[in-house]
């Protein structure tokens, strides 16, 4: 076992390695010892706090080398302790060094701790590397009755984005996400005011992205009609198939070339932003004056993304902790049967709940205790082997598509019961999408300096590695590849089924993304294999990623505002140059069938025939 973490330890090395400049991991000149970063080059903590760094060594020859490691700060008032000194290392060895700064009292400053790795035997040779402690006063804090005011005011000032947003298309996660940035970074940095302290976000990170996630694909799957979709899928495919895959890809490339980023890390990367937000375009799909069919495909292609994301970065994952030398073949078979074990429990919570459903029907409370039923499904479901957020969208799907099982159940369920879950669920997911946009404008770190992970091989831009430049020229990038992947979607998409340029315009220009890949960037990062790594696997999988979790939400965040603003500035120019057509009448019947049956508004599509169509009245 302990030669098989060193040897995935090394291949992760040889990860870091292949990006040139990058400062995650170097060997120790002449040797072949390499010593990896496991954590950020700097810290901020309060006044006589406790900050800490850890590297990761790795002895890739043939012989045992003897090593020394040291630290010392410029400033004697920071005392710096390493968990080990001196040790011996042998071939395909693999240790981990702490190193704990207690910081002074008083005033607040800033020193660089200089630690030494140095070889004694049988080569002498030194590697150093410097961190950044940071200290300031303590931020003052709230009070209980002050965080209820609080938390009160976030959800009022969410109920009234949502009222801009309907009067202007100004997306409402733009206005809660500055509200994050307030109540976050700037009031940390500026007024030394702490809102939300880090420890409470280091703990409530996992389970509130696991909350959001879960929220995600039970509303995929209970606003989801498969009868109707799979009519309509062959429209839509073209659409979301090409935009999604084309999407991934060239983030992946972008991410490779400009960044440095690893292949499964820029695949990562490019599958966390491929696909467009339901929650952002089908409220402005919805007021638009275009035909009905595009509100349809840029409806369905929301929805469909929401859920094709969740699957491809979970698989990705699932790849990554497989190790360098794991096959996709064998990786993909255990996602399946994860997948699987999640089907069959959701099919098997959904029916049985139907059938309860029609029992506790007109009962207070019923559809309250859906929800707990859909969170004891997850807990199950991830106990049982599966995936809770795939159980979660089947689960949704079976309620949401109740009068297919009524046939199966032979029993009719209590009518509005369904549409009273549908209710309570629009507002729940409210309050969960306000305060997670709101978190993640908290969560996000300034860092205009040096120490980022980013390097690229083109020479125009490798005097740039290692800076905040490059990240953003790479950011910038990403957003280009979006727009014109989006671009070129559309002239196909309406090479195939006609339409006109402004409703061209308007299929590209509806590019937002919003809680989804907010949710997925910090998933990689909260799950076990990450913070607790148990397996080889899990070592080599957070060795990987350590270096890249504050540039994943960084990225993200850049791009939601991006993607945000692009919609928002193309909708509305259309509106006031009065390029977009008022809607025409749909000839198509099977479009018509559809439409007719559909509530954009929920995606609500019923499962009654549709009467035939009137015939249209003599001109005037």
């Amino acid at each position: 076992m302990r030669r098989q973490l060193a040897l995935v330890a090394f291949a992760a090395a040889l990860f870091l390695l292949s990006a040139p400049g990058a400062e995650a991991a170097s060997p120790i000149p002449g040797t072949p010892v390499t010593v990896i970063d496991l954590g950020p080059s700097s810290q901020i903590v309060s006044l006589g706090a406790v900050a800490n760094f850890s590297w990761g060594i790795y002895n890739g020859g043939p012989q045992t080398y003897t090593l020394i490691v040291s630290a010392n700060a410029t400033d004697p008032s920071f005392v710096p302790a390493l968990s080990s000194g001196t040790f011996v290392m042998r071939r395909d060895d693999f240790v981990e060094v702490n190193l704990t700064v207690t910081t002074p009292s008083g005033e607040a400053r800033t020193t660089m701790i200089h630690v030494w790795f140095n070889t004694t035997g049988p080569v002498v040779a030194a590697l150093e590397r410097n961190v950044t402690v940071s200290t300031r006063a303590t931020p003052a804090s709230l009070d209980v009755l002050t965080a209820f005011v609080a938390i009160g005011a976030i959800i009022a000032i969410g109920f009234t984005a949502v009222l801009i947003f309907e009067r202007t298309r100004i997306p409402d996660l733009l206005i809660l996400i500055v509200l994050g940035l307030l109540l976050g970074p700037v009031a940390l940095t500026y007024f030394g005011i702490s809102f939300v302290s880090p420890g409470v976000l280091e703990v409530a990170a996992p389970y509130f992205t696991a909350l959001a996630l879960m929220m995600i694909l039970f509303d995929g799957g209970l606003n989801l009609r498969l009868a109707q979709v799979t009519k309509y899928l062959g429209m839509i495919g073209i659409q979301t198939g090409t935009a999604f895959v084309l999407t991934v890809f060239a983030i992946t490339f972008v991410t490779m070339t400009i960044l440095g980023y690893p292949p499964l890390v820029g695949l990562l990367v490019g599958a966390i932003l491929g696909g467009t937000s339901s929650e952002v375009v089908i409220g402005i799909a919805r007021a638009l004056r275009v035909s009905e069919e595009t509100k349809v495909i840029l409806t369905l292609e929301a929805v469909l993304t929401d859920i094709l994301t969740v699957v491809t970065v979970l698989a990705l994952i699932e790849l990554i902790r497989g190790g360098p030398g794991a096959s996709a073949g064998i990786v993909f078979a255990s996602l399946g049967m994860a997948f699987l074990v999640s089907t069959v429990l959701g099919l098997a919570f959904g029916v049985g709940w139907l059938s309860l459903l029609s029992r506790f029907g007109g009962k207070p409370f019923a559809y309250m205790l859906t929800i707990a039923a859909l969170f004891v499904l997850y807990a199950v479901s991830v106990s049982a082997g599966g995936n809770g957020a795939m159980a979660s969208f089947v689960f949704g799907l079976v309620l949401g598509n109740h009068r297919d099982f009524e046939r199966f159940l032979r029993r009719r369920i209590t009518p509005g019961i369904d549409e009273r879950i549908k209710q309570f669920h629009s507002e729940l997911s409210f309050v969960v999408r306000t305060f997670f946009f709101v978190f993640l404008g908290i969560v996000f770190t300034f860092q205009f300096s040096g120490g980022l992970v980013v390097s690229s091989g083109l020479p125009s831009l490798s005097p740039y590695n290692g800076t905040f430049t490059l990240f953003l020229i790479g950011i910038v990038l990403i957003f280009v590849a979006i727009v014109l992947v989006r671009f070129m979607t559309s002239l196909l998409t309406a090479a195939i089924h006609p339409k006109s340029p402004a409703e061209r315009r308007v299929l590209w220009s509806l590019m937002g993304r919003g809680l989804t890949p907010a949710v997925l960037a910090s998933l990689p990062f909260t799950i076990p294999a990450f913070t607790q790594p148990v397996s080889a696997g899990d070592w080599y999988y957070a060795t990987l990623l350590a270096p890249y979790h504050a540039q994943f939400l960084n990225i993200v965040f850049f791009i939601i505002l991006l993607t945000v603003a692009a919609t928002t500035i193309g909708v509305a120019s259309s509106e006031r140059l009065g390029l977009v057509p008022r809607p025409s009448r749909v000839t198509d019947p099977w479009v018509q069938g559809f439409l007719r049956h559909a509530d954009l508004d929920e995606l609500l599509v019923s499962e009654d025939p549709p009467p035939p169509l009137p015939e249209d009245p003599p001109p005037p």
